[in-house]
């Protein structure tokens, strides 16, 4: 009897003895790293100078930034120039003497901000580009492979418009901006497929400037021209919409495959329900934001200094028809916050 209760006793002594010690060890207990990566952003300041923030893209990944700013404690400034290449050079180099603690930058062409974007890496700020690059690398680009995704949409073409499977070899390329990074690495993997695939006709190869209506004017043109076009890719499904209005509007809905890219907003699904557009390549641009929104915190840290390291990062892209046009593959501004 004796023993038992000197060994109920003792079992009460130790767990009396961790149930006390457990507090304390809790208070204690830190996630390693966590405490440094949380004071590293808190108070820190980010402005983001996009082409514009009319664009489906860009409300993605603003949305994406501000809910990442609010819970980490850093602001997130828009200085939008809204398509004004002048007003987008003032726009950053008034932030550059600012001297924030990282820049975003969204660049309309290779060459524009090409001089901005060293200065700011001059004077130590971080530079995140976005989707669309400079001839002027700097410490990280988050977007799109866009040869990779000039190879798969002119690759689709290759495929409806085989000789001997569509209505002719002909197809056409509506580009965006014709100095823009995503028009340039976009032709390198057109020429790629077209010098694989000698028989598929390129007859027109015009700018469309990322505008519907100038898409759907340069399209219906060259159904008058070549009545049995096979194939149209563009650059942004927001744009190629013109195109399939024009062929919806020539009876060539059938006939016509129009296959171009985009941000993965339910707009393009929807185009895609509605017909006027075949194939969209989704390169996900709330993915896009994710990503971003990790390399915004990396850059953000002490020990990493401007200009020390150019990183790469290319988001996944999705082929989406008729049969995956579904909200897995297409969000709403809504979802995302």
């Amino acid at each position: 009897m004796v023993s038992i209760l000197r060994k109920l006793l003792l079992t009460g002594l130790v767990l009396g003895g961790l149930a006390s010690a457990t507090p304390s060890i809790a208070a204690d207990v830190q996630q390693v790293g966590r405490e440094a990566y949380l004071k590293a952003l808190k108070g820190k300041r980010v402005i983001f100078v996009p082409i514009s923030q009319g664009f489906d893209l860009n409300q993605a990944w603003v949305t994406v930034w501000q809910r990442h700013a609010a819970r980490y404690g850093f602001t997130l400034e828009v200085r939008d120039p809204n398509m004004n290449t002048e007003a987008g050079i003032r726009a950053l180099t008034g932030a550059i003497a600012e001297k924030p603690d990282l820049l975003i930058v969204q660049n309309p062409d290779v060459q524009t901000y090409a001089r901005q974007l060293k200065q700011a890496q001059d004077a130590g700020i971080p530079v995140l580009q976005v989707n669309m690059q400079s001839a002027t690398q700097t410490d990280s680009y988050v977007g799109n492979d866009w040869i990779e995704m000039g190879r798969l949409e002119m690759g689709e073409l290759a495929k409806a418009c085989a000789k001997g499977k569509g209505p002719s070899t002909k197809v056409v390329w509506l580009a965006g901006v014709e100095t823009g990074a995503a028009n340039i690495y976009m032709r390198q993997g057109i020429n790629e497929v077209l010098a694989a695939n000698p028989d598929l006709q390129l007859v027109s190869d015009q700018a469309a400037n990322y505008d519907s209506d100038k898409a759907r004017q340069i399209t219906a043109t060259v159904l008058q021209q070549h009545p049995d076009l096979c194939g149209v890719m563009g650059i942004w499904d927001n744009a190629e919409v013109g195109a399939g209005a024009a062929v919806a509007a020539a009876g060539k809905s059938g006939q016509v495959t129009i296959v171009t890219n985009g941000a993965g907003s339910q707009t393009g699904c929807d185009s895609i329900k509605k017909g006027l557009l075949t194939v969209i390549y989704n390169f996900h641009a709330d993915i896009q934001g994710e990503i971003a929104a990790g390399q915004i915190s990396e850059l953000l840290q002490p020990n990493r200094k401007a200009a020390s390291v150019k990183d790469v990062f290319f988001g996944p892209i999705t082929r989406v028809d008729k049969t995956n046009a579904t909200d897995r593959n297409c969000w709403t501004l809504d979802e995302l916050k």
